[in-house]
């Protein structure tokens, strides 16, 4: 399938502009979040466009993407502006987005830094290079207003231990990928709903300013409609005059879902999406995938009433508010008799297992080739960005670097491996939902069962009385798997995005490797020392954000024991196996049987992606309304009109949004 790109190479020049543009927007980036207004930062933040956990829709490339449409229109440049040059920025705005944004460095790793003087009594195992000391941390707490004053010297080891946390999984990202690159990209041609989308946005930029541009109506309609939509958003948000339309101020759980209550007397908990993107990023999913979340959602839901009307479990969830019937207990989730993690976690492990099997000849191929059989080697590296050989040495060298640096850490050597482990299972597991679906459920809940699984299986809850019990709860719950913005997943994602607009635009996948590589480790440093400059200066008692006063040790340690079960690993063994057989059945019999409902979509279907967010409800709608347009109209309506009419309202979203980020900062400019 080599043929199918062009064989063009990537110019030193231009790495090198991948490398000062990745240091500029991360810096940019950076610090609009950091100064954004606290009113704009869940649906004005600009970096986020689908908050929605599991979803989170990267908007740096759709900024992007606007300020191209301008600069394409000048002369002088527009030669310049060629799809090969979009497709790096798209891929250079992309990684970015992922290691500048409102939760990576902003979230909890920047909480880290004070944990000594914001709960001294969680920091006695801590090693300075993770936290630094006291004195340390109180002088970037008040801020020393001047870059120079900064102990830079001193903070270099903590800068490193977080720098490194990220880039050696970059590593793993990048072997690992490279190796499936064929199966995932090439060969099962999985959908990934947000590159398509970035994909449609990028072609009709390029095509804005060409004599015959054939999808010129339904774009731009798109992005009319996209600006228009998002105003009532941002219109309650800034302004307490403006109609509430769409009772965003009275009836919101979440990042914009509507508390849907038939009757306070029943347990019902599915929330109805009110945030337009959600619902326009899902008519680029498969209506076959879309329709197995809205089956698997109707089945934990009939599973609840029966629970609760046939045995009298979880009759404390109609005492809870609505929103609070997701994340607070008694809840189907976490509670006996469903336990719907502890279900879920025995099939992500299931479904890595069945990655493995089902794609073993490709597994042993590339083995084959990187240990010098050359029988294959010819055609099967045909296209690939790098050859396999480096490709399995990368991986191999970068998992084991990763569990020597938790050692060094501190960590105990099989929790070192645990958690490597389980963040690959994690990420090719979530990568796998969000390329058919476009959104993933939040992993740490099932990452935390593996490694509660493999390490402290019996063990109800520990107390912090070493520095594996108080920082392995924490790496796991935030680096590790909390979402694809926080620590490891961006990278994952980062690399499979790039590869499949690779795919979609003929751009040679080496070149691409090339410029993600570069901007990747490029953002994760700079952004760690564009952090540390901004809280050293300003300080971090300045910022209102309660996440930067938020204590990771605590709030990792709490949801480590509390997720995927109130209870040991031992007591909810029966649960994670049927979890693992219904996932290796049901795959099975679903490439055997096309028209099954996805197993895989049970996962996002049994959590607060569907229920809190209501993502189920959009599934539904845009199942219906897609069913409807290719059964009228066809595949032909569908990707000459839906298709760009999608792109473009993204675009007209992001447009609002920025404009609406750029209002908040001028009627509530920063006070530090």
């Amino acid at each position: 399938m080599g043929e199918e790109y062009k064989a063009e190479r990537v110019t030193t020049t231009t790495l090198i502009w991948v490398a000062i543009l990745s240091i500029v927007l991360t810096v940019l980036w950076d610090l609009w979040i950091a100064f954004l207004p606290p009113i704009a930062a869940c649906t004005q933040n600009v970096s986020n466009l689908i908050p929605t956990p599991g979803v989170e829709l990267m908007g740096a490339p759709f900024l992007m993407f606007l300020v191209t449409m301008l600069l394409v229109r000048i002369p002088s440049l527009r030669n310049h502006l060629t799809t090969k040059n979009l497709v790096y920025l798209y891929v250079t705005t992309l990684v970015v987005a992922y290691f500048a944004n409102i939760n990576h460095p902003w979230g909890y790793p920047s909480a880290l830094i004070f944990t000594r003087i914001t709960h001294p009594d969680t920091s006695n195992y801590i090693p300075e290079f993770v936290a630094p000391r006291k004195e340390i941390a109180e002088l970037m707490w008040l801020g020393t207003h001047d870059i120079g004053a900064i102990p830079w010297a001193i903070l270099l080891p903590e800068i490193m231990w977080h720098f490194l946390m990220v880039a050696i999984f970059g590593g793993i990202s990048i072997g690992l990928v490279n190796i499936f690159r064929r199966q995932w990209i090439d060969v099962e041609m999985l959908p990934f709903p947000h590159v398509i989308l970035a994909h449609t946005a990028l072609m009709n930029v390029e095509s804005s300013v060409k004599e015959k541009w054939p999808s010129k109506m339904p774009f731009l309609i798109g992005m009319l409609f996209g600006f228009l939509l998002a105003i009532p958003v941002s219109g309650v948000t800034l302004f307490p005059w403006f109609p509430d339309i769409l009772m965003w101020r009275t009836n919101t759980c979440g990042t914009g879902a509507h508390q849907f209550l038939p009757s306070p007397d029943i347990p019902w908990h599915l929330a109805i999406p009110k945030h337009p993107p959600v619902y326009a990023l899902l008519f680029l999913a498969p209506t076959h995938t879309l329709f197995s979340v809205v089956f698997y959602t109707l089945i934990m839901e009939i599973g609840l009433f029966a629970a609760y009307y046939g045995f009298g479990a979880y009759t404390g969830i109609t005492q809870i508010g609505f929103c609070g019937r997701n994340w607070c207990y008694p809840t189907p989730y976490t509670d006996p008799p469903l336990y719907l993690w502890p279900v879920s976690t025995g099939g992500m492990i299931g479904f890595f297992v069945m990655i493995l099997v089902l794609q073993r000849d490709h597994i042993i191929k590339t083995l084959k080739v990187a240990f010098g059989r050359t029988g294959v080697k010819t055609e099967i590296e045909k296209g690939e960005p790098m050859s396999y050989r480096m490709s399995w040495f990368i991986f191999i060298a970068s998992f084991i670097l990763m569990v020597l640096f938790l050692i060094f850490t501190g960590l105990n050597p099989w929790i070192s491996l645990v958690l490597v482990f389980a963040g690959i299972m994690t990420w090719v597991t979530m990568s796998q939902m969000w390329a058919r679906v476009g959104f993933m459920m939040p992993p740490r809940v099932l990452t935390s069962g593996v490694v509660r699984l493999l390490v402290w299986p019996t063990s109800r809850r520990l107390e912090m009385t070493s520095l594996d019990l108080t920082l392995t709860p924490c790496i796991t719950q935030e680096w590790v798997s909390h979402q694809s913005t926080t620590g490891w997943g961006g990278s994952f994602y980062a690399m499979l995005a790039s590869y499949k607009m690779a795919r979609l635009t003929g751009v040679n996948p080496r070149n691409v490797l090339k410029v993600v590589a570069i901007a990747l480790f490029t953002s994760m440093f700079v952004t760690q020392i564009t952090e540390r400059a901004i809280l050293g200066v300003v300080g971090g008692s300045k910022f209102p954000s309660p996440v930067i006063k938020a204590t990771p040790i605590v709030w990792g340690w709490n949801s480590f024991w509390n997720q995927p079960a109130r209870a040991s690993m031992s007591e909810v063994a029966p649960w994670v196996i049927a979890g693992f057989v219904f996932m290796v059945v049901m795959r099975y019999l679903c490439s055997r049987i096309l028209w099954l409902p996805d197993p895989l979509m049970a996962l996002p279907a049994w959590s607060w992606t569907v229920g809190l967010h209501g993502v189920w409800f959009a599934s539904l709608v845009v199942w219906i309304i897609k069913s409807l347009i290719l059964k009228i109209g066809g595949s032909k309506l569908y990707e000459e009109w839906i298709v760009p009419l999608i792109g473009g309202f993204m675009l007209g979203d992001a447009l609002e949004v920025f404009i609406a980020a750029i209002m908040s900062y001028i009627m509530f400019p920063p006070t530090l």
